[in-house]
């Protein structure tokens, strides 16, 4: 799991996620939820609207200008939503 995992999913859902959200999607701590937030709000990488603190939320709206994930980009191109057998991380 990585700061960019993270982003492609929080670009994925379309919703704001606090550092213990996104450690909870994924099974980790608030703490490591906490430094990916972090990296996706300082890295230029990632386009993010923000609240305010306390209980800062953070939501991703484009990882390297695309507003869609690569998910999405590759089942559009291929027209059909890719198989199991070849996706990276397929749970068989």
């Amino acid at each position: 799991m990585n700061t960019h995992t993270a982003a492609e999913k929080m670009l994925e859902t379309g919703k704001f996620y606090t550092a213990l959200e996104i450690g909870r999607e994924f099974g980790e701590s608030a703490k490591r939820g906490s430094g990916w937030l972090y990296n996706i709000r300082m890295s230029s990488r990632y386009e993010t609207i923000e609240t305010e603190l306390p209980n800062r939320r953070v939501k991703v709206v484009a990882i390297d200008g695309r507003r869609v994930t690569i998910d999405q980009l590759q089942n559009k191109a291929l027209m059909f939503k890719r198989p199991a057998s070849l996706i990276e991380n397929a749970i068989l």
